[in-house]
Order: C-alpha cells, then sequence, then structure tokens
C-alpha cells in the first residue's frame, strides 16, 4: 500500500501545458467547503497539506501532490463559487479531464453527507467523468455529524444517486473511513 504521510506538494496549474502527466493520479472533486481540503489533510496525516479556508472559492487552481514519487493525489478548486475572469471551473476541468483515464486514474467526488440529494453542479461533474470514462467513487464527507435517524435516511437516498459504485462514509474529524480511502488510492494507482 502506498505511503499517503509521503506525499508532497510540487505544483499548481490552470492550463493545459501545465498539468502533469508523468504518473498515475487520483483527484479528489466537491463543491466549494464540501471539506476537500480537510479530507486531503487527514488522509496524508498532514493538518497543513492542503489549504483549509472557511471561504468559498477560495482554490482556483489545481494542485498536484507526489505520493512517493509514484503517483499524484490532485486536489481540484471546488466548484459552485469559483470566480475567476480568465478561466472558469467547466473549461479548466474538461482541460484537465482530456488527460483521459490512462493518466486519471480514478476520481474522488466529495458529497456533504447532510445534504440528501446531488446539486446540478454534482451531476455536471459526475456526467464530465462518464464522458471522459474516468472511474469515480462518491465520498460522503462530514459523515460524524450525522446522528443515527440521519445516516439511515442517507442510506435510503443513495439509492436514488445512480452511482457507479459503492460510496466511502468519511469524517475528517473522527477519521472515519480514511484507511479504507487509502486502501482504495492505493489500489487505483497500480
Amino acid at each position: 500500500m502506498l505511503n499517503l504521510t509521503k506525499c508532497q506538494f510540487v505544483k499548481s496549474a490552470a492550463k493545459k501545458n501545465d498539468f502533469l502527466n508523468d504518473k498515475k493520479q487520483v483527484v479528489f472533486l466537491g463543491r466549494s467547503n464540501v471539506g476537500k481540503s480537510s479530507l486531503i489533510n487527514a488522509l496524508v496525516n498532514n493538518k497543513k497539506l492542503a489549504y483549509v479556508s472557511s471561504t468559498p472559492g477560495r482554490t482556483k487552481l489545481i494542485s498536484f501532490f507526489s505520493i512517493e514519487d509514484k503517483a499524484y493525489l490532485v486536489d481540484a478548486p471546488g466548484y459552485g463559487y469559483f470566480k475567476d475572469g480568465a478561466l472558469d471551473f467547466e473549461d479548466m476541468m474538461l482541460d484537465y479531464f482530456s488527460l483521459g483515464n490512462k493518466v486519471i486514474s480514478k476520481a474522488y467526488v466529495l458529497l456533504d453527507s447532510r445534504r440528501l440529494e446531488l446539486s446540478n453542479n454534482d451531476l455536471e461533474v459526475l456526467n464530465m467523468l462518464k464522458q471522459y470514462n474516468i472511474p469515480y467513487t462518491c465520498l460522503f464527507t462530514k459523515c460524524d455529524k450525522l446522528n443515527m435517524s440521519e445516516r439511515a435516511k442517507l442510506n435510503n437516498s443513495i439509492s436514488s444517486f445512480n452511482l457507479s459504485s459503492e460510496p466511502i462514509f468519511t469524517s475528517s474529524k473522527t477519521g472515519d473511513g480514511i484507511m479504507e480511502l487509502r486502501k482504495d488510492i492505493s489500489k487505483s494507482v497500480q
């Protein structure tokens, strides 16, 4: 299994010519403030690797982190609040997804466990992944904030999402789902 604690920042980029493509990659996607940076930091056991902001739309570039010099963990900007005059989120992500599934081994789409439906932005991203034949797994974040009845409601609504694989339930606060996610990442980039 890859040692994700040996993850190091390499570069950030906004244009296709600047994207890294020399190793397999797993990319983390999700709306702004879904807990993407917090989950990445919990995953690599480093609270300072990915910048955590309370301001939506703070991340505007795609960031590449090397995992043991064998693969890249990729942090994409949050969608929904993305604001940039030169590039918009969709164009940048389409350029990135065009690297294809030989480079992008898997996408992890983060969804807030407290929301019982997919947003239009979530659906657009899932459709883009399908269009480029990029395998994906949905990660439900902030599961520590759910009580038993809320967790049951979430489980009931998941069947209506038509996901391509079983989701992983995570909490960056309690560590739930982190080991399962580490194993999935290692398997994805073999």
